[in-house]
C-alpha cells in the first residue's frame, strides 16, 4: 500500500515515518524545497527524543522518499498547518491546497485522511466538496477520516503509538478503513464517530486546558495582590479530590492552545476568548515586574527560548512576545535547546541587572545562585515557573521574585 503524508513537519514527518518503518510505502509532499531535499538524502531538522534515530531507520527501509508535489496514492493523509490570521480567524489555506491537489489524482478505492486541528464542519464542508471536484463521490468511491493528532512535543514517538485515537468517518466504511489503517501503530483504543464530533473533540481538549491555564493566572496574580503564594495554594488546593489547579505561567506557547480555542469561536465575547485573553496578558504581567526591578536601559537576560521544556520548540514562544515588548532594555537570550541562543550560559547572565527564568529546561534547574550572582551586575532574579530554590536564592543576595507570590510569602520548595 502506497501512502501520501503532505505537510512534514513535528506531526507529518514522524506520522511519515512510523508507516514507513512498518512496511508502507510513503511519500512524503512539502512546499518547503530545502526540506525536501534533506530528507532526501536521510538528513532530519526536527530535534524530539528517538525521532532522528526513528527516522533514519525509516529512510533505511528505503520505503520513505520526499518530493514537492502529490503523486496518485492509496491513501492520503493531510498533516499541513491551519494557523490563525491577525484577527483570530483559522486560516485553512493549506488545507484547502492540499485537498485540491489530492482531487486530482484522486482515484477510486482511496482514502483521504485529514489530521491537522481544523474548525467544526472543515471536513464536511470544505475538504469533502474539494475532493470530490473530480466527479468522485465522498462516501462511494472513495473514504474520507478526520484523525486529529494529539501529541506533546518532548514525546511524540511515545504518544504517537500509546495515546488513543479518534477516528470520524463520513460513514461507517470510512471509519472501519480508518481504524483498520491506524490499528498498524496505535496501542491505545481506537474510538470511531462522525468528522465533526473527531473535529470538535480535540479542540474542546486544548481549550479545556487553556481555560484551566486562564484560572492558574488569574489566581496567580491574585495571589500577588492578597500577598500569598500560588504554588503553596495550589498543592494545598489540589489535595482535594475534585480539584486540580493547572500550572500557571508566563504565558501559553506552542502550536495548539493559543490557536485551538479560537477555532470554537466567532466574535463571542464569553469564557473562552477571556481565558486567551488571560493567557496572553500573562506576558505583559511579567514585563510590569522586570520593569519595576530593573534599572532603565539595564540588561535582562532570559533563561528560555522555547514554549515548554526540554525541547526546541520555539512556536509560539511567549519569550518572543516578552523580547518585543522589552525593546528598550539590552536583552539577551539564552537556551540550550535553540541553536540561535545555546551560548556559553555564564558568559550570557555576566553583567546582567535581571535574569529571568522564562522555561524550566532541566539545565538551569541545578544551577549554583551564588556562581550566577557573581557574574550579575544586580541581583533581580525571576522565577516564573516555581524552578528554584527560594531560599538558596536569597540567602546568596538575590532579590528573588516568584511569579505568583509576594516576596515574603512562605515558598516550600
Amino acid at each position: 500500500m502506497k501512502l501520501c503524508v503532505i505537510g512534514l513537519g513535528y506531526i507529518g514527518l514522524p506520522t511519515a515515518a512510523m508507516f514507513a518503518n512498518r512496511g508502507y510505502r510513503v511519500l512524503g509532499v512539502d512546499v518547503d524545497a530545502k526540506k525536501v531535499e534533506r530528507i532526501n538524502k536521510g538528513l532530519f531538522d526536527i530535534e524530539e527524543p528517538g525521532l532522528l534515530a526513528f527516522l533514519r531507520d525509516a529512510y533505511n527501509t528505503e520505503n520513505i522518499r520526499a518530493h514537492h508535489e502529490i503523486e496518485p496514492s492509496d491513501v492520503f493523509i493531510i498533516c499541513v498547518p491551519t494557523p490563525i490570521d491577525t484577527n483570530n480567524k483559522p486560516d485553512l489555506s493549506h488545507v484547502k491546497m492540499a485537498a485540491s491537489e489530492i482531487s486530482k489524482v484522486l482515484e477510486r478505492g482511496n482514502m483521504v485522511i485529514l489530521e491537522s486541528t481544523v474548525p467544526p464542519g472543515t471536513t464536511i464542508n470544505v475538504v469533502l466538496p474539494l475532493l470530490e471536484k473530480n466527479g468522485l463521490t465522498a462516501g462511494d468511491d472513495f473514504e474520507l477520516c478526520h484523525c486529529p493528532e494529539r501529541v506533546m512535543p518532548g514525546k511524540i514517538l511515545k504518544e504517537l503509538e500509546e495515546n488513543h485515537r479518534i477516528i470520524g468517518g463520513i460513514n461507517e466504511k470510512s471509519c472501519e478503513r480508518g481504524k483498520g489503517l491506524y490499528t498498524t501503530f496505535v496501542r491505545g483504543k481506537i474510538y470511531t464517530t462522525d468528522p465533526t464530533t473527531a473535529e470538535f473533540t480535540k479542540l474542546a481538549e486544548n481549550t479545556f486546558r487553556d481555560v484551566n491555564i486562564a484560572l492558574a493566572n488569574e489566581l496567580a496574580k491574585l495571589c500577588e495582590i492578597h500577598g500569598t503564594n500560588i504554588w503553596n495554594v495550589r498543592e494545598l488546593a489540589n489535595d482535594h479530590p475534585r480539584v486540580n489547579i493547572h500550572i500557571p505561567g508566563p504565558g501559553v506557547g506552542g502550536h495548539c492552545l493559543p490557536v485551538d480555542p479560537w477555532f470554537l469561536v466567532d466574535g463571542d465575547t464569553g469564557l473562552i476568548p477571556k481565558a486567551r485573553e488571560v493567557n496572553e496578558g500573562m506576558i505583559k504581567h511579567v514585563e510590569n515586574i522586570i520593569r519595576q526591578n530593573t534599572p532603565k536601559d539595564g540588561k535582562v537576560v532570559l533563561l528560555g527560548a522555547t514554549y515548554k521544556a526540554d525541547t526546541e520548540d520555539v512556536r509560539n514562544s511567549p519569550t518572543d512576545k516578552l523580547v518585543e515588548y522589552l525593546c528598550d532594555f539590552e536583552v539577551t537570550l539564552h537556551d540550550p535547546y535553540v541553536k540561535e541562543y545555546d551560548g556559553d550560559l555564564e558568559e550570557t547572565v555576566c553583567k546582567a541587572d535581571t535574569v529571568v527564568l522564562m522555561v524550566d529546561h532541566r539545565e538551569y534547574v541545578n544551577m549554583v545562585p551564588a556562581d550566577i550572582l557573581e557574574l550579575m551586575k544586580g541581583n533581580v532574579v525571576i522565577d516564573t515557573r516555581n524552578c528554584f530554590d527560594a531560599t538558596e536564592w536569597r540567602e546568596a543576595g538575590a532579590k528573588y521574585i516568584l511569579l505568583g507570590a509576594c516576596e515574603t510569602s512562605f515558598n516550600s520548595k
